[in-house]
């Protein structure tokens, strides 16, 4: 099995499974009263604590003037002071949190491990389950067995035509779709469920969540149903898809494990791969739409920029060999982007050059946006963090407000 290379899956991603009535986590239960205090994830409410915004963060966005954070834990935080205080929100479920994303002031969705799925429409404040993980593993599964079928309808039907050259091609997307289905049939039985790692909306109706092991899944009534949208992504190797960006105009993008890089112009229904410039993880992609230009950026410090939406992309010196994590633009204009051991580079020129730094106390960051009072509001294993805008930290106590 492949380790999660995302650092939204930091430390690990969290997998479990529930079998023969017996339960196997991350952790193994060594006695009968410790599995009774098990309590699942997914059914339990997230505890409240002032220690939260201190807490691993792994997303941070804004819902009109408010900034929310999600984490570990089933912490979701949210400030109305431009990160100076926090306060906790209502969140059902204690699984760790890795992706957020609002499509106005009041309606959002986070994602997280056990593929699940959550939703606001009170800017944050309090939160329901849409999907987990055991709903995803019944849709893979269904949809392995229709994409087998079809392909060995497909391969009787060349075999009568002759077609050699066509005959291999459906031969070998066959044996990989045996492979899948035997996966997901084991996920199912054992009822192993897989971490969600980026979401994003087009608005309250429509959106994307994508994850581990080339999960996709589509929504178009607002989450509260999702369809396996695996059959319309070209991931034959299920890579990782680690992070999506919107580009303007219905183009996204999305980049993963592998140095996989994928494309749609037409809003998500057709997902093609790019050529990459590089075989390592990507964990980030990031888009100056007003300037049509698109960065990807992942381990290592390697980042990609591309002109002409990933038709082409050249690899840029960041100066930096620390893996590169979450990235923001201001006023569409400049890239910033945050990773491991204090990394922060500001792109110049429209990213055709890049400075670095290391931040003092040299904590890796997940995520970075711009707060409207103009500093920087940064997430991650140390929790919320305030830059100024040359990436020096702000000499603030971060204060935690009960909710």
């Amino acid at each position: 099995m492949r380790s999660l290379c995302s650092v939204r899956a930091m430390f690990g991603a969290v997998t479990r499974s529930v079998g023969s009535g017996a339960l196997i986590a991350t952790f193994a239960f060594t006695s009968l009263q410790s599995q009774a205090q098990w309590q699942d994830p997914l059914q339990t409410p997230a505890m409240k604590t002032l220690k939260a915004p201190q807490s691993l963060l792994l997303d941070v966005v804004s819902a009109g003037d408010r900034l929310v954070a999600v984490g570990e834990r089933g912490h979701i935080i949210f400030s109305d002071d431009d990160g100076f205080s926090w306060s906790q929100a209502n969140v059902p479920v204690i699984t760790t949190l890795t992706g957020i994303y609002f499509v106005d002031a009041t309606t959002g969705w986070a994602i997280g491990h056990d593929a699940v799925v959550l939703k606001t429409d009170d800017a944050g404040k309090t939160w329901v389950k849409q999907f987990d993980g055991f709903e995803a593993n019944k849709m893979v599964l269904e949809q392995a067995k229709q994409v087998k079928a079809e392909l060995e309808d497909e391969l009787k039907k060349v075999n009568v035509m002759g077609n050699s050259s066509r005959i291999s091609d459906v031969e070998e997307a066959l044996e990989n779709a045996e492979y899948a289905l035997e996966d997901a049939f084991i996920d199912f039985e054992d009822k192993s469920t897989k971490p969600l790692l980026d979401v994003w909306f087009k608005n309250k109706q429509n959106g994307f969540v994508i994850g581990a092991y080339g999960m996709i899944f589509k929504t178009t009534d607002g989450g509260n149903s999702w369809n396996d949208w695996s059959s319309h992504v070209e991931n034959p190797d299920r890579f990782h898809l680690n992070s999506i960006a919107d580009a303007g105009d219905g183009r996204l993008m999305i980049v993963g494990e592998a140095g996989l890089m994928l494309r749609t112009v037409n809003g998500g229904d057709q997902w093609d791969q790019m050529f990459s410039p590089y075989e390592g993880s990507f964990f980030g992609v990031t888009s100056l739409n007003k300037q049509g230009v698109q960065f990807a950026f992942g381990l290592r410090g390697n980042l990609a920029r591309s002109d002409n939406f990933g038709s082409s992309w050249k690899l840029m010196n960041t100066h930096t060999e620390q893996s590169l994590i979450g990235g923001t633009d201001r006023l569409g204009r400049v890239a910033y982007i945050v990773g491991n051991g204090g990394a922060f580079i500001k792109g110049i020129d429209v990213g055709r050059k890049w400075e670095s730094k290391i931040r003092a106390g040299r904590g890796s960051a997940a995520a970075i946006i711009e707060s409207k009072a103009g500093h920087f509001v940064l997430v991650g294993e140390n929790g919320v963090e305030l830059l100024d805008k040359l990436g020096d930290r702000l000499s603030v106590s971060i204060k935690s407000v009960e909710g």
